[in-house]
């Protein structure tokens, strides 16, 4: 069973990775101290600007590569590897946002951030990933034994 479970990997990756650009990671609440009202605002991937979108898209980029490169294994294996560094990354990034917090001028507001659970997402996605690289490494243990066979 070469390629097969690989690719299934690869493809959950790809859609939790794509679902992370629509789930809430968190959420920034502010609260007018005077009125005692709050607001709440969902911290997706794709509000946050280029900071998320360009690790996202590079990550997926990167999978599909791997997806297409089933013909030579090193290959395939640099291409995950490149794209969980990636996604590391992002869960950086995710930390920071949910961590460092908001600043206002205005001295009457203040804004607090909150795990809204999307960022597991990106969890699950390197698990994925850990899996398709096992699978890549599997395969090529197996061609190397028939190899030795021949």
């Amino acid at each position: 069973m070469i390629q097969r479970i690989q690719t299934l990997y690869l493809v959950v990756a790809i859609a939790l990775m794509i679902a992370f650009f629509f789930v809430p990671f968190g959420y920034n609440i502010d609260t007018v101290v005077s009125e005692n009202a709050f607001v709440e605002q969902p911290l997706t991937g794709l509000n946050q600007g280029l900071s998320l979108i360009i690790p996202v898209a590079l990550s997926l980029l990167t999978m599909l590569i791997a997806i297409f490169s089933f013909r030579n294994y090193p290959v395939q294996k640099a291409f995950i590897g490149i794209s969980a560094l990636l996604i590391g990354a992002c869960i950086g990034i995710v930390i920071y946002y949910l961590t460092a917090g908001y600043d206002d001028t205005n001295a009457n507001i203040a804004i607090r951030t909150v795990w809204g659970g999307g960022g597991l997402l990106l969890i699950a996605a390197e698990i994925a990933l850990l899996g398709a690289y096992r699978g890549v490494a599997a395969d090529q243990k197996l061609l190397r034994s028939y190899d030795r066979m021949r």
